[in-house]
């Protein structure tokens, strides 16, 4: 006879309080014996589990937790009635820790890892006039809408070709957004390539014309600029404006995040804020504007972090750990939650693969024993 999971759950909690009626009984040592569940149980119902899963449960004190229970049980050695008592103290933790294939993640922090895949290549195409594609269901090699914009797809780039469309046709700004857990390489009409990181933004037009390239990006994107000395490429961002001739630099402007940072790989390039306030960059620097005064400053950055995403790493220089923990929750897609907000200033050094799994970044800094994780789901609980 099939009984279900919950039902177990449901005998063994009563088998603890010794509440099991004959029938009950047989139903649980046939679960037992037919399944071959014997090991199970009794790592399910021994005395060291119970009281390690109530301190992860409810952070009991194991000291005076124990001394209560043999207290209780020490004029009796009957094991079903140390069973009951135990039950009858810690039945709030029995009933959502019982059974250990119900509840790996709480055995080891890092077990749940299988269900949190890293990002991949992924975006939806907004053409101006309405038309919607999303590239993880559309795998056409050939994307055209209905002015002719022409999208040509290779792999995780698109190539955006205008030289089908009319030449009296309108200016018309396209956006193409990748999703949390997402990326992909566009590569413009003029032949400026930009990769752009987890939840982010670029809107760019059907067809640059006039005396200069214009764009508007939001998240992360690093630019290659194709060079123009006649024909200026500008990215608006939140507050910033960068102008170029012909360069390569990241920016990095998240909505959620209170600093908007532009860093210069090579070349040269203008940086100004809303106040009419300007940096020129030299190749190695970094302008950043801080949101909530509007300032523009320049400091040195390290190049190789800044980039490390576009080539397909993590690297986190000396970063704190509540920066490092909302970069990955971007590319995996979780949600993280700190249960102890000391641990968010704590600083790290990491230097991993980004399309590896979560669990080698978590297991570099819970090594160190300054932090530990959680995982239930796509859920990191930090502490």
């Amino acid at each position: 006879m099939h009984i279900s999971e919950n039902n177990i759950s449901d005998l063994i909690v009563r088998h603890l309080k010794g509440q099991l009626n004959a029938e009950q009984e047989k139903d649980l040592q046939n679960w037992i014996q037919n399944s071959g569940k014997q090991e199970l149980f009794d790592s399910i119902v021994s005395k060291e589990r119970i009281l390690k899963k109530s301190f992860a449960y409810d952070e009991f004190n194991q000291e005076e937790a124990w001394n209560k229970l043999e207290k209780q049980i020490k004029s009796s050695l009957d094991y079903k009635k140390w069973l009951a008592y135990a039950a009858v103290l810690l039945i709030p933790m029995a009933i959502g820790f019982l059974l250990l294939h119900k509840t790996p993640e709480y055995e080891v922090g890092l077990a749940d890892v299988q269900q949190i895949e890293p990002g991949s290549s992924n975006a939806v195409i907004y053409f101006s006039n309405g038309e919607v594609v999303d590239l993880s269901k559309d795998t056409s090699g050939v994307i055209r809408s209905k002015e002719n914009l022409l999208v040509e797809r290779d792999s995780n780039q698109l190539k955006i070709n205008d030289e089908e469309l009319l030449a009296g046709e309108a200016y018309k700004m396209n956006r193409i957004v990748t999703p949390i857990g997402g990326e992909f390489q566009v590569n413009l009409p003029d032949g400026t390539k930009v990769w752009m990181n987890a939840d982010s933004y670029l809107e760019f037009p059907s067809k640059f014309s006039g005396k200069e390239r214009k764009v508007i990006a939001k998240g992360e994107l690093y630019f290659d600029v194709k060079s123009n000395k006649d024909w200026p490429f500008i990215v608006e961002t939140n507050g910033m404006e960068l102008k170029v001739l012909g360069t390569e630099f990241n920016v990095r402007a998240y909505d959620d995040e209170a600093e908007i940072l532009s860093t210069l790989v090579e070349g040269s390039v203008k940086v100004n804020n809303s106040r009419g306030e300007q940096i020129l960059l030299s190749p190695g620097h970094q302008a950043v504007i801080d949101k909530g005064t509007n300032s523009l400053t320049s400091v040195v950055a390290n190049i190789e972090e800044v980039t490390a995403w576009k080539n397909g790493q993590f690297i986190f220089d000396s970063r704190r750990l509540e920066n490092i923990m909302y970069d990955l929750a971007r590319w995996y897609d979780i949600k993280v939650f700190f249960a102890n907000s000391t641990v968010k200033d704590k600083i790290f050094s990491v230097d991993v693969q980004r399309y590896g799994q979560i669990e080698d970044v978590l297991s570099l800094i819970e090594g160190t024993g300054d932090a530990k994780f959680t995982i239930k789901g796509k859920v990191i609980t930090v502490e």
